[in-house]
């Protein structure tokens, strides 16, 4: 039985809450429901700069580099500042380290800020490596920030990144990943049938795919997925389901028609399995699988304990589709329904969080099995959004 492990795995949100009381993480104030179950939001500050290219500080340090690459310095009002398509903009963070010998971060997007195509990346003060303050790491944090699909308007405090805290070795082997997949139903298939390691690819991580359906026989096609449009008003992150969905995205059918993506262009799916996370087990995305195809298959890959699981539904009323931020690299390419197309890794906790991922208030993605976009956007039913579709578009 796999079980939780003090010398190798995520930390908790306990010690996170010790560790900003005790100054390992340092904090102006902690913002309610930013510590999650085995992890940490991280807020921007009240400045930024427009720099030349994205770049990793080494022996020089961030001050050095943004001497020699930094355009301009710009003040992040509490009315927000739109930061535009395609640039490169780098943000101090608020919170800071002061690691102990044994402990190392990891970092990757929010899950609202990879379903706006928005690239973030953690930068420590002499960082070799993206996403990663080393282990007993002390100093200042900070994010590059690269909006791709859409223009965005940030304020002083936004949580576009998460860092988690790990110790040893948290990844399962393979053969632990099969005995978990044996002893929990925690993946489960479209028709609700728990799969187990014989129906799965389970080397370097399991091996899931893409939900494509084809319902021809149907009057009204469902959505099984959407492509982001291009020169749109930008997007207040702060906005809460208040955005036209149709202003910004264009809806792809569950049509007999194959869908192809299209280099450069940025995608939402979700996956055909289902999952319900274990408390004892956290789990991440692969980000790029050239063996699946010339694709990125998303930004924000960590998934905190509780992943859809509900204490009190089974896992067949509980367990959630997993969304995918899909970006073709070069060529046209063609996906298909139950391809293979991402792998996640699990992850051991050092124990079990006292919360749960969805337990807080505020959760927009728990037990999710639409292709659910960012909160940002407005949840018009499938039905009413077809017949607006035949309506002028007024804008």
């Amino acid at each position: 039985m796999i079980c939780t492990d003090p010398e190798n795995g995520v930390l908790p949100a306990r010690w996170i809450r010790e560790s900003l009381c005790n100054g390992i993480i340092t904090c102006p104030d902690v913002m309610p429901g930013q510590v999650q179950p085995n992890s940490l939001d991280l807020r921007l500050a009240d400045t930024g700069w427009r720099v030349q290219c994205s770049f990793l500080p080494g022996e020089e340090g961030v001050a050095r580099k943004l001497e020699r690459y930094a355009w301009y310095q710009f003040p992040v009002p509490a009315e927000g500042v739109v930061l535009e398509r395609n640039q490169i903009y780098l943000f101090p963070l608020q919170e800071g380290l002061h690691l102990p010998q044994h402990v190392r971060g990891c970092a990757n997007p929010k899950s609202t800020t990879g379903r706006l195509d928005v690239f973030t990346r953690l930068v420590t003060e002499r960082g070799i490596a993206f996403d990663e303050a080393p282990a007993g790491y002390r100093g200042m944090l900070y994010l590059e920030v690269v909006p791709r699909s859409f223009a965005v308007r940030v304020r002083p405090g936004d949580t576009l990144a998460q860092i988690r805290f790990q110790v040893g070795s948290p990844h399962l082997a393979q053969a632990e990943t099969e005995e978990l997949l044996n002893e929990t139903d925690f993946i489960l298939n479209p028709d609700l049938a728990t799969l187990r390691s014989q129906h799965l690819s389970t080397s370097n991580g399991i091996v899931l795919s893409v939900h494509l359906p084809r319902r021809i026989e149907q009057r009204h096609q469902p959505t099984v997925g959407y492509q982001a449009r291009r020169n749109t008003p930008p997007v207040d992150l702060r906005a809460q389901g208040t955005l036209s969905r149709r202003r910004y995205w264009d809806r792809i059918y569950a049509d007999s028609k194959p869908v192809i993506l299209e280099p450069d262009e940025f995608y939402i799916f979700r996956s055909r399995e289902l999952i319900c996370l274990p408390a004892h087990i956290c789990a991440e995305m692969v980000p790029f699988d050239a063996g699946s195809g010339e694709l990125r298959t998303h930004y924000a890959g960590f998934f905190d304990s509780g992943f859809g699981y509900h204490s009190q539904l089974s896992a067949e009323e509980s367990a959630a589709a997993v969304v995918l931020e899909v970006r073709s690299r070069d060529v046209p390419f063609l996906i298909e329904d139950g391809q293979p197309l991402f792998r996640i890794q699990l992850l051991r906790c050092t124990e079990c969080p006292d919360t749960l991922y969805g337990s807080q208030a505020g959760s927009n993605y728990q037990s999710q099995r639409d292709v659910r976009l960012s909160r940002q956007f407005s949840g018009i039913q499938d039905a009413e959004e077809e017949a607006e579709d035949l309506q002028p578009r007024l804008f």
